[in-house]
């Protein structure tokens, strides 16, 4: 996870599991307590990633709950076979219809196009599209995946 600006950058490589969650979480409670932003997020869900079992699903319903206000937009994009798209489309578009947040979560294809949604609503606190693409690949680099190859993403207005 990186926070630069008013953009979290999450890049989920293992198993969705509770105290990966809580960790998350507290990271972004300690983050966001001093101070009015709200975040514009993108999750990448790796392959080897897992969706959350039945614990995690809890923990990330009750602190989404908690931070929702905080949330400007938050997009997912999985990465890897069609099995996996679906299984990760499936779940996050349940925890959104649950929290009620269909016009503030996304979706998306590609890396890509999570910028590009993410850049839509952005502020004067959110990177460029150039900064972002390099942090991911930090990220990338960082959790020892191979250094990723993204296209160019389209300025936003």
């Amino acid at each position: 996870m990186l926070l630069r600006g008013d953009v979290c950058l999450i890049v989920y490589q293992k198993p969705a599991r509770i105290e990966r969650t809580r960790w998350l979480f507290d990271v972004l409670d300690a983050a966001l307590d001093d101070n009015e932003l709200c975040l514009l997020g993108l999750l990448i869900v790796l392959p080897t990633s897992d969706p959350p079992d039945g614990p995690t699903r809890q923990e990330n319903h009750f602190r989404l709950r908690k931070l929702e206000h905080r949330v400007k937009r938050l997009v997912t994009t999985p990465v890897g076979d069609a099995f996996k798209l679906s299984v990760v489309r499936a779940v996050m578009r349940g925890l959104n219809i649950v929290l009620g947040h269909s016009g503030t979560r996304f979706i998306t294809d590609t890396v890509q196009e999570g910028i590009n949604q993410l850049l839509e609503v952005k502020t004067r606190e959110t990177p460029t599209a150039t900064q972002i693409l390099t942090d991911l690949r930090a990220i990338y680099i960082a959790l020892g995946e191979p250094d990723p190859k993204f296209a160019e993403v389209r300025a936003a207005s």
